[in-house]
């Protein structure tokens, strides 16, 4: 029998890329035991299950930056989510932790309000609205998260007039990496694999088109793929035999340089193959790729062999076995 345990949840986070900046929260809660709150900003990731827990977060982003709010059964199932705008300065929030509807910040952020009105606006409208706010993050961020509404002009159009400030953040880099898909063919077997570069963990690039020769084995992978990890001592053992033949590759897809990073040290004595960091998920998307852990076998001629995905106790090597 579940019983349900009414409360008042009480937390104090303080940011350190903000001066003085703090949020209270005073929330009603209803837990039957199964359930919890997520907050997520920046990089950091916070679980509250009804506790105090003081946190200090590190983001080097200028200015006002995102709260994301998770109510999450402990299954990982998200129930719902709510984002809020805050900076410098101190916030309550209060409402009821199962009911993101009745979650307010105070005082309220005037990219909150704003990106709720962009969201729920026409599409015409909404095209306006984002290119009258390109000089605040907020406008960034909806120009990123609605740009398949625009034409590829519009785009390019928009990106001309991005400040300075924005020009290298995340979601202007997924925006070019959308416009470059647009121009860019997908891979098909058979084919000559598409070209891309990327960032390796040694900070040089790694250009697909200068492994023609030998075969090119890419992992597709992320911090926290469990098959990926399960892949993990197969890979070690394959790379170890083959080495001679084959070209191992793995491609991290995780959104920051911090994380991808903190994974290569937790592996550093493992893996002594070529390690990239595919920031805007360009390699993935050009080769389609939706399930982690995938593979994909590219021959000496430069051509796309074999696709698969997925994980299971000998697969890599009776792959590998019957196509090399």
């Amino acid at each position: 029998m579940r019983i349900a345990l009414a409360f008042l949840l009480s937390f104090g986070i303080s940011f350190s890329s903000f001066s003085q900046t703090q949020l209270k929260g005073k929330l009603e809660a209803e837990f039957s035991g199964n359930q919890f709150l997520r907050i997520q900003h920046g990089e950091e990731v916070f679980d509250i299950f009804g506790e105090r827990y003081d946190f200090v977060n590190i983001d080097s982003l200028p200015g006002p930056k995102t709260l994301t709010m998770y109510y999450i059964s402990t299954k990982g199932k998200i129930h719902s989510s709510k984002i809020f705008w805050l900076e410098k300065g101190e916030y309550t929030l209060t409402g009821k932790v199962n009911d993101p509807d009745t979650w307010t910040l105070s005082p309220e952020h005037p990219f909150t309000a704003l990106q709720s009105e962009i969201t729920t606006a026409e599409s015409e409208i909404k095209k306006e609205l984002i290119a009258k706010n390109l000089d605040k993050l907020v406008g960034i961020r909806m120009l990123n998260s609605f740009k398949q509404i625009f034409s590829d002009e519009e785009l390019m159009n928009l990106l001309s007039e991005i400040p300075n400030e924005f020009e290298e953040s995340w979601e202007i880099d997924e925006v070019k990496t959308y416009l470059s898909l647009n121009t860019m063919a997908r891979a098909q077997i058979g084919e000559l694999a598409p070209e891309f570069t990327l960032e390796s963990k040694a900070g040089s690039d790694f250009s697909l088109s200068d492994q023609k020769g030998k075969y090119v084995l890419l992992d597709f992978s992320f911090t926290g793929c469990a098959g990926c990890v399960k892949a993990l001592p197969e890979l070690i053992e394959l790379q170890r035999e083959l080495a001679d033949q084959v070209e191992f590759v793995t491609i991290w897809n995780d959104r920051t340089r911090r994380t991808w990073l903190e994974i290569q040290k937790d592996h550093k004595s493992q893996m002594n193959w070529t390690s990239l960091w595919d920031r805007n998920s360009l390699a993935t998307k050009l080769f389609e790729i939706e399930i982690f852990p995938s593979f994909v076998l590219i021959n000496p001629e430069g051509e796309v062999q074999s696709i698969w995905n997925g994980y299971s106790k000998g697969k890599l090597r009776r792959k590998l076995g019957r196509e090399i």
